[in-house]
């Protein structure tokens, strides 16, 4: 099968694209040349060979023949840029079989006129055409001379290889002239087609009934007048159903969307190049092959196609699962229309598939993208009232401890709820680092030195049997984050790494520089840093990869894992302005790279703040702390153990409470909650430090609704144990 062409060269060689007359090379013009040069010598030879001068007879043929050939030439019907059909060769075969030579030629000649008149072809194609028109005719005289005789059936054999002869001299010149000029092969030219080289040779057959009526009675000419018309309008609705097919064709090869044209039976008739760069498949493997095997195996079937082939509907639309030729699964949206015959019956479909794969990755990175921030919105909410809960729990179990004598049952007992309540405080963070509600103190620094400072604690944790190598970027950009949460990224993936090689291997940890281009849908354009964990291990399948950062997912034995390192990692990462992107083949091993984003000079270089009033140094015992807190367990344990400290506690339940007692007291520090209905903990503080710039301000929290907490900004993070609590304190009251 001749390979398809593209749209424009499909469109010029069809001969309906606009006409463009291309300068000809070297080679063209030297044979047009020789053709030009070769028929003036062979019509002086014949004229000269034949010693032939024309009689009466030959004038009164010449007189009729010679303005019906030109007449002939003007409803000429463009079957391409390259070939026309008219009936000039019935006329020109009929002055090689009747005259003379030297009258043949003028025939010729004078048949070109009106086109050199009407026509606006270049000179040299005008006269490359006449030339080419009068060698095809002297080598159809030669013909007719040399095979013919008095014999009838002889006279017959003569007229019809003469006219043989005229139409492949006459279609072999011009091919020869096209492969020079446009490069055209002779099948491209199309010159010797069935189609072309038939309707030549009838419409030149004719020649020899034209000079039976000549020689036998010229009045009957006019009989051959209606044959003509009938084979000219015939010739003409040919020529526009090829037309019409050329383009439909140049339409069908050059669109962008994959079609097929499908039997009644579902197999494949036709193809174009979209759909052939879309499947992996030459067309020659597509033709003929079911449409079923092109679908995904795990798509049921659905009846559209059938009820469609059935006559019952004329179109539909449905999105489905196809394969290429590798297997690999294409996502394709499908419009597939009915073609019916000239009895409404069914026929064949035409569908065209869109390749939507590229879109459907990206709806299924959004909706685990979703997944993941509603889990997190979750995990978070629950979180922080495991917080207070804890906070409580964790500072009456202690406030128990102190009163419990150490030895006896019941302290072994409360030390055992102090070790799950911590168990269970490492669990929150987890999980508010998941949900990015963590409370970051992030500061500026070098990913490096967080890489060297933990490197000796991976040692010990990673096993003899792991080889572990370190490539460092000497020329690392700062980032500014949370020093002691990235060590917790560091270590989670590294451990992740270390139960990936359970039989030893390879573990390397690589910092690098990365400039991220618009385009990426995964990660924002920008400057970043990148911290790269890298291992030999058995690798990821894509079904898990799909799930490694969700809470509680695990692949390892019970007890052997909670599901949260990677989830941890995730979070600290979103929460940090960075991304995570993994890499992984099964036996091969897994790559986790963090992005984060260098700090440029805007954030490295922070603008000195106006210094704060210097406030009093008040002695602990004369201290008074404005708690603030909705829960009132958590608020009623805080009061009492500031109390035993020695402090005066005020105790609010919610900012405008707060406001209230502030007024009529003088407080020094206040211990606020960050989230509570109605005004949020940093609006409180807000609002009393307007009219005491000195107010002492500590935050309680354990959910962090903004991005991070502010360098200098002092956090108390639930759950906390009684000393830290009191430290704080006394440290904030210590500090002028």
């Amino acid at each position: 099968m001749e390979s398809p062409l593209s749209a424009p060269v499909t469109a010029e060689r069809a001969g309906w694209q606009s006409r463009r007359v291309l300068q000809l090379s070297t080679g063209a013009y030297t044979y047009g040349a020789a053709v030009v040069a070769a028929a003036t010598i062979a019509t002086a030879a014949a004229i000269v060979f034949t010693g032939d001068s024309p009689d009466a007879t030959d004038w009164v043929a010449f007189v009729v023949l010679a303005p019906a050939a030109a007449l002939a030439l003007l409803f000429r019907i463009s079957i391409g840029r390259n070939h026309g059909f008219h009936a000039a060769p019935a006329f020109v075969v009929a002055g090689a079989l009747a005259l003379p030579p030297q009258l043949l030629v003028t025939l010729v000649v004078i048949t070109y006129i009106p086109a050199w008149a009407t026509r606006r072809a270049p000179w040299y194609i005008q006269i490359f055409n006449t030339a080419n028109y009068g060698l095809a005719a002297l080598a159809a005289l030669a013909t007719a001379r040399l095979l013919g005789g008095g014999v009838d059936h002889t006279v017959a054999i003569a007229s019809l290889s003469a006219a043989a002869v005229f139409v492949v001299a006459n279609h072999l010149l011009l091919a020869l002239m096209l492969r020079l000029a446009r490069g055209h092969s002779f099948r491209e030219t199309g010159l010797f087609g069935p189609l072309s080289l038939g309707v030549d040779l009838v419409l030149a057959s004719l020649g020899a009934a034209i000079v039976l009526f000549l020689d036998t009675n010229p009045w009957l000419l006019p009989t051959l007048v209606a044959p003509l018309v009938l084979a000219h309008r015939s010739l003409s609705t040919v020529a526009l159903l090829r037309k019409s097919e050329e383009r439909f064709r140049a339409m069908f090869e050059s669109a962008a969307t994959a079609t097929l044209l499908v039997d009644r039976d579902g197999s494949i008739m036709a193809t174009n190049r979209a759909a052939e760069d879309l499947f992996g498949l030459s067309q020659e493997q597509l033709v003929g092959l079911p449409q079923r095997r092109l679908v995904h195996p795990d798509e049921r079937p659905s009846g559209e196609f059938a009820a469609l082939m059935g006559g019952e509907r004329d179109h539909y639309r449905t999105e489905r699962r196809l394969v290429d030729a590798d297997g690999d699964t294409i996502w394709g949206q499908l419009a597939v229309s009915l073609v019916r015959d000239a009895d409404a019956k069914p026929e064949f479909a035409i569908a065209m598939i869109e390749d939507v794969t590229e879109q459907k990755e990206l709806e299924e990175r959004l909706r685990q993208s979703q997944k993941l921030e509603a889990i997190g919105r979750l995990a978070g909410g629950v979180a922080h009232d495991f917080n207070n809960m804890l906070t409580a729990i964790g500072g009456y179990n202690a406030l128990a401890l102190e009163h419990a004598p150490k030895g006896t049952p019941l302290h072994g007992d409360l030390d055992e709820i102090r070790k799950a309540t911590d168990r269970a405080a490492l669990l929150t963070r987890q999980l508010l680092a998941f949900s990015r509600k963590q409370i970051l103190q992030p500061e500026l620094l070098n990913l490096n030195g967080i890489v060297v400072e933990i490197q000796s604690m991976l040692r010990p944790l990673i096993g003899e049997d792991v080889i572990l190598t370190t490539e460092l970027d000497p020329a690392l950009g700062p980032i500014e984050a949370d020093p002691g949460q990235l060590q917790q990224v560091l270590m989670n993936l590294v451990v992740n790494a270390r139960d990936a090689m359970p039989g030893g291997g390879r573990l390397s940890i690589e910092t690098a520089n990365a400039d991220v281009a618009e385009g990426d849908p995964a990660i924002a354009p920008g400057r970043y840093v990148t911290l790269v964990v890298r291992d030999s291990g058995h690798g990821i399948d894509a079904e898990t990869l799909e799930q490694i950062f969700e809470p509680f997912f695990t692949t390892k034995e019970s007890g052997k894992g909670t599901g949260l390192g990677l989830a941890t990692v995730y979070g600290i990462v979103k929460q940090s302005g960075g991304y995570v992107a993994v890499e992984s083949e099964l036996g091969e091993g897994t790559a986790f790279t963090i992005y984060l984003r260098r700090a440029d000079e805007a954030r490295t270089t922070r603008p000195e703040e106006p210094p704060e009033p210097a406030a009093e140094v008040v002695s602990h015992a004369a201290a008074t702390v404005l708690v603030v807190e909705d829960e009132e367990v958590v608020r009623r344990l805080v009061s009492q153990v500031l109390e035993q400290a020695g402090y005066r506690v005020l105790v609010a339940a919610d900012g405008e409470e707060a406001m209230v007692l502030a007024g009529s007291h003088a407080i020094h520090v206040l211990l606020t909650d960050m989230r509570m209905p109605g005004q949020s903990g940093r609006e409180v503080a807000d609002r009393l430090r307007a009219s005491r710039p000195a107010l002492k301000v500590i935050y309680m929290s354990g959910y962090a609704d903004g991005n991070a907490f502010e360098q200098g900004v002092e956090v108390l993070e639930k759950p906390f144990t009684f000393d830290v609590l009191t430290e704080k304190v006394a440290r904030v009251l210590d500090t002028a």
